[in-house]
């Protein structure tokens, strides 16, 4: 048997991979779902191994799936690479999508966005904002700002500032509470806080580092969620001033010096940053610290 795969095969591979059925990838590439499970089929066999396992919700991919997906996103790169050597830096298009923490998406990246815009009107952004993570390993998302960095792989690595937290309260809450003047004395008071249950990342745990146990009067896995509710009094929230500075509505609470701090870092697979639109966005979001002086403190 001929042993040669084709690149269509490792493209239609790769959709399977990261979207997990065969419908999907077939609407993404523009072609029939029986056609995405032929190729599949015949990659299979041509290699002599499985590299997914069939299941009702979906496609996983195996052991041996997993091993082809750094070769198969390398050749992914290298084309797409050599395509854009022939093309004008004028020239930049397509898409990346970027995953980040929700509030550093929705008031930090978001609003940079019309300024790509009207540099490269052909270069889309996708924003994964949300409290957990996406995957660099599945590519779910091709640049991640995150806390917590890749430990294993070929990624390129940035960090990109530290963010400080400080305790935020509504004026009607301090109002009707104790006086706060040390850290000891919000053991008398109430916080809204994540829901600790895997839903979110377990860098989020912070508020446990000032209070062992604090009590909490509502939790949920949305950051905008919780400022919502600090702003109605419902009690002390610990924000980055990023996130607090969106509100008129919230009163900082011992100011003077950060409670508790994080390293906030870029990462992205290696071969990607070979490509022009994905190496223009990392220098974008590393060019928004910079100019975001007041709510970052820049590490490099």
């Amino acid at each position: 048997m001929d042993r040669q795969t084709e690149w269509n095969d490792m493209k239609i591979f790769l959709a399977v991979a990261r979207l997990g059925t065969i419908s999907s990838a077939g609407e993404k590439l523009g072609i029939e779902h029986s056609t995405v499970s032929r190729r599949i089929d015949r990659l299979e066999a041509l290699l002599n191994v499985v590299l997914f396992d069939r299941r009702r919700s979906g496609y996983t991919l195996t052991n041996a799936g997993h091993s082809l997906v750094p070769h198969a996103e390398q050749m992914e790169s290298a084309l797409i690479a050599a395509v854009e050597e022939c093309i004008g830096e004028d020239d930049i298009k397509g898409v990346v999508r970027v995953g980040t923490p929700e509030a550093f998406g929705i008031h930090v990246l978001a609003p940079s966005l019309m300024e790509i815009r009207e540099k490269y009107p052909r270069l889309q952004i996708e924003l994964i904002a949300q409290p957990q993570f996406p995957s660099l390993v599945s590519r779910e998302v091709e640049i991640l700002v995150t806390l917590d960095p890749p430990k294993m792989g070929r990624y390129k690595m940035s960090r990109l500032a530290q963010i400080n937290y400080f305790l935020y309260a509504s004026p009607g809450y301090l109002e009707s509470h104790p006086p706060i003047d040390k850290l000891s004395d919000l053991t008398h008071h109430e916080f809204v806080d994540y829901i600790h249950d895997g839903s979110v990342t377990e860098r989020y745990r912070i508020l446990e580092e000032l209070i062992p146990e604090p009590r909490r009067s509502f939790c949920t896995n949305s950051v905008i969620a919780q400022r919502a509710a600090a702003e109605t009094g419902l009690g002390i929230i610990l924000l980055t001033p990023y996130v607090a500075q969106a509100s008129d509505k919230l009163v900082c609470i011992l100011p003077h010096q950060p409670l508790v701090t994080r390293s906030l870092w870029v990462a992205a697979p290696e071969d990607l940053l070979k490509i022009k639109r994905h190496r223009y966005v990392w220098n974008h979001i590393r060019n928004l610290i910079n100019q975001h002086t007041t709510l970052f403190n820049r590490t490099n």
